[in-house]
């Protein structure tokens, strides 16, 4: 910047430089926090419209538009903190002077007055800032939270990235208006950059509103059966973990997360004087039990945002030498996110305290899932939740994007349904 600004260029026009200084706060204004802590903003076509804007000094105008006009209201808050800010200052600056640089090597070789070769130019310049930009605020993100970037880009930045890049050809037209028609025409393309930050939000909110529910229907299960208070969650957590492990694609582990997290719906279909018996089963009451997974699959089938874990629900109790329910089914037969979660359910049940028995502890578990490897359990999984336990430890399953359980509701559920006896309509049924 110092470089850049010292001496300002002779030929710097101060209101061309403030009127794109302001229009880009006032996109900056808006932010939209993604899932996994990215925050998407539309102040990148503002930005990219004092680039290709040709009245304007560049790389000076530029990058401090870049600067100032980047500046969120959070920003002021302290959110994030200085370093913070100053990064995301930096990223942009960083940024839009890549994106200079990219466009002052290709005018020397691409004729203007050609469409295609403008087209070449927009892409160019505009993928440039695009892939600095983003792969800075991936990186910065995912050292801040410890996830890969692979998870960052799964949950944040990959299911906005078309709204996102869509940005660069606006930008382009945006210049293009206030050169050729006015600078106040400029504003009218406000609206289409709403529509872009709208579609964020819509998708943070779909979102949320999806995994409210998935969590919802966990809680259900907690609601009903006391004994095994947030089993689930854990078992998502172990799975998730262990499906990292094994450098499984972000996306299937989400799916296997979300299984993990409903593996046991199931057993909303069972009746309480079976599911909650503190004394082993009889052999009628095990077959009744068994068919919580058939039941779970039942309940996920009508839902399309919930059929993809169907499968996985459904057989989570196979065992890798077929002897498991409720088909029967062996080895690579088995869904592999089912054979993670048989894996996870074992062993949060051994290391987790019962009404009817204590926890047998972490090595012991390990002794018991090694032992009925190839036989239970699939050898691969097994593998590779020792490697993670002994190179992480149990820290390895406290990060998950899922929503937290409220145990404190929970209980005063509970509570109220001990109280409140459900009294169903005689006409209904």
């Amino acid at each position: 910047m110092f470089r850049i600004s010292l001496p300002p260029p002779a030929d710097l026009d101060l209101t061309r430089l403030l009127f794109w200084t302001i229009v880009t706060l006032a996109a900056a204004a808006l932010p939209v926090r993604l899932p996994g802590g990215v925050h998407a903003t539309i102040t990148t076509a503002p930005v990219l419209a004092a680039l290709f804007d040709a009245s304007l000094a560049n790389p000076f105008g530029v990058c401090w538009v870049a600067f100032i006009g980047t500046f969120e209201p959070r920003d002021l808050r302290g959110e994030p903190r200085l370093y913070g800010t100053l990064f995301n200052r930096s990223n942009w600056i960083v940024s839009a002077y890549s994106a200079w640089l990219v466009l002052l090597l290709t005018r020397t070789a691409i004729r203007t007055t050609d469409p295609l070769g403008t087209i070449v130019e927009i892409v160019l310049a505009g993928g440039s800032f695009a892939i600095v930009n983003n792969s800075l605020s991936l990186l910065a993100n995912s050292l801040k939270t410890g996830a890969s970037l692979s998870r960052v880009w799964a949950v944040s930045v990959s299911k906005v990235a078309i709204g996102l890049l869509s940005q660069v050809p606006l930008g382009w037209l945006m210049a293009e208006i206030a050169v050729q028609v006015s600078q106040w025409a400029v504003v009218l393309f406000m609206v289409p950059l709403l529509l872009a930050r709208y579609s964020f939000s819509k998708y943070t909110e779909v979102r949320e509103l999806f995994f409210g529910s998935v969590s919802a229907l966990s809680q259900a299960i907690d609601a009903k059966d006391g004994f095994t208070r947030g089993h689930a969650d854990r078992v998502s957590r172990i799975a998730g973990a262990i499906a990292r492990e094994l450098g499984l694609p972000e996306i299937e582990v989400e799916r296997i997360e979300l299984a993990g997290l409903l593996h046991d719906i199931g057993k909303i279909g069972v009746e309480d004087r079976i599911l909650m018996k503190p004394s082993k089963l009889d052999p009628e009451e095990t077959e009744l039990m068994r068919r919580h997974p058939i039941y779970g699959a039942s309940i996920l089938e009508p839902s399309a945002a919930l059929r993809p874990l169907v499968p996985l629900v459904r057989h989570h109790h196979e065992n890798y030498d077929g002897s498991g329910y409720p088909e029967g089914l062996q080895g690579d037969s088995i869904p592999f996110g089912s054979r993670i979660i048989i894996v996870a359910d074992a062993y949060e049940a051994m290391t987790s305290d019962r009404i009817y028995r204590k926890a047998i502890g972490h090595d012991r578990a390990m002794d018991q899932l090694n032992r009925y490897k190839a036989k239970q359990f699939d050898p691969k999984v097994v593998r590779a939740l020792d490697q993670l336990l002994r190179r992480r430890g149990v820290a390895a399953f406290e990060a998950s994007d899922l929503p937290q359980i409220n145990y404190e509701t929970l209980a005063e559920l509970r509570r109220r349904l001990a109280r409140e006896p459900i009294v169903r309509d005689a006409h209904a049924g």
